[in-house]
């Protein structure tokens, strides 16, 4: 591909206002906005991040999954002209479950590919406030299967030996590396403060095995705390063609971008697959790759993950994952691209991976090559 990321914001990812924050206060920092304006807000941030004024955008591609604000049947077309983006520029809704926010990157990319446009605004929102918990991804009943997604997962898990013990201690060490990087300022670089949401709230303040130990299981060794945070919130990308990228600091070009799709029930392995395509797409091993993003939908599909790859665990979400910053759905994918990039940019390093999967067996994943300017 010869699509470049420009840049790229979020909010911060804040927990539900009927969750409890890291620290034990109640969540809701964000619940009271509507979710295009969160994802308006997060794609100005970009914009501007990015050095490209937000008439110069000619797409706008933006997932939400539960569509769930005042204005949602709107979509993409909202957050673009909140955004500043020309009232001629067309404007695309996508839902792909947890994996919209990456698929609409990739379909900004492959806009950018086709010469159909310079530049794009991407990226993806959603508010878990405005949900029942009953609709959430652990407690989700896959029609396709008769399973909770939950259920699902923990028998994948089971599958490849991995253990409550395993996943719990994955758990744990995503807090305790998310809350490293929330305090050395790391997380701070992504975010652009909403109200009072200036900080990823979800993060335990001190991580100990003894949360874990003591969560409820949500199926079989699938817990609530070994599962991802539910919070609200967006993320937004720059996209744009080699033209576009001249004069400015990209963050990073796109390689490649591969979908896989399994049965339902079989979900943990979709986001694998997709990596393995994506891999061979951009004619690369698994090896090649410095740092992985993978989202902790669960923290056993997220080592289920790393098994099939051969990933090292300090290659895995160094700066933690969904499961200490949270998961707000269609905003995960450019989270994850826009933490990978950031931080294969501090380290000197060139290549990675980012992939997630969806609810009814689909998965999504890009590669990546950081632009060290």
């Amino acid at each position: 591909m010869t699509a470049f990321i420009l840049g790229g914001a979020r909010t911060a990812f804040s927990t539900w206002s009927r969750g409890r924050r890291g620290d034990g206060g109640e969540g809701g920092a964000l619940s009271e906005f509507d979710p295009l304006d969160l994802g308006a807000r997060a794609l100005k941030a970009a914009l501007e991040r990015s050095g490209v004024p937000g008439p110069s955008l000619e797409r706008v591609v933006f997932a939400n999954m539960y569509q769930a604000g005042a204005h949602a049947c709107y979509g993409a077309r909202y957050v673009g002209l909140w955004a500043g983006a020309p009232e001629t520029a067309p404007c695309l809704t996508l839902s792909m479950a947890c994996g919209g926010g990456l698929h609409a990157l990739i379909e900004a990319a492959e806009d950018v590919e086709r010469g159909e446009a310079e530049l794009v605004g991407t990226g993806g929102t959603d508010c878990a406030s405005r949900l029942r918990r009953e609709v959430f991804i652990p407690f989700f009943k896959d029609i396709a299967c008769g399973k909770t997604i939950a259920q699902t997962a923990d028998e994948a898990a089971r599958e490849k030996g991995i253990s409550r013990r395993d996943m719990d201690a994955w758990a744990l060490e995503s807090h305790r590396r998310a809350l490293k990087a929330r305090r050395a300022g790391l997380l701070a670089e992504e975010i652009v403060p909403v109200g009072s949401a200036v900080e990823d709230d979800h993060i335990l303040s001190d991580p100990a095995p003894a949360h874990f130990d003591s969560s409820k299981s949500v199926a079989g060794a699938v817990s609530e705390a070994n599962t991802h945070g539910l919070v609200d919130g967006a993320s937004a990308l720059i996209v744009g063609s080699e033209r576009a990228a001249k004069g400015k600091k990209p963050l990073g070009r796109i390689l490649s971008g591969a979908y896989a799709a399994v049965p339902p029930e079989r979900m943990a392995y979709a986001s694998v697959g997709a990596v393995k395509t994506a891999l061979k797409k951009a004619g690369l091993e698994s090896g090649d790759m410095d740092l992985y993003e993978i989202n902790e939908t669960f923290c056993g599909q997220t080592l289920l993950d790393m098994a099939e790859l051969g990933a090292a665990a300090d290659k895995v979400n160094v700066n933690g994952g969904a499961a200490a910053i949270g998961h707000p759905f269609s905003a995960t994918g450019c989270r994850l691209v826009l933490t990978l990039l950031l931080e294969l940019r501090r380290r000197g390093a060139r290549y990675g991976a980012a992939a997630i999967s969806g609810g009814g067996g689909q998965g999504v994943a890009v590669v990546l090559e950081a632009l060290n300017t």
